[in-house]
């Protein structure tokens, strides 16, 4: 599952800190195609995940707690 542009630029606001957010230009991000590969939509949601940024549902997986025993787990 890959994100679109428009999604990518959705989670930073605007064009201009979507590229601030990846270190490139916003003359590189307009150049990117609707459909983002797999490696921007990697970089879009680290990004966002080091920002703090919300990302669309699926696109990280749940959080597993590795310090409860897995019936602890289970039950959350």
């Amino acid at each position: 599952m890959n994100l679109t542009k428009q999604q990518a630029i959705t989670i930073f606001g605007t064009g201009t800190a979507l590229a601030r957010a990846l270190g490139i230009t916003k003359g590189a991000i307009s150049q990117w195609p609707d459909a983002l590969d797999q490696k921007q939509t990697a970089m879009v949601i680290g990004a966002a995940v080091q920002a703090g940024r919300p990302v669309p549902e699926g696109f990280i997986a749940p959080v597993v707690d590795l310090t409860s025993p897995p019936s602890e787990q289970a039950a959350a």
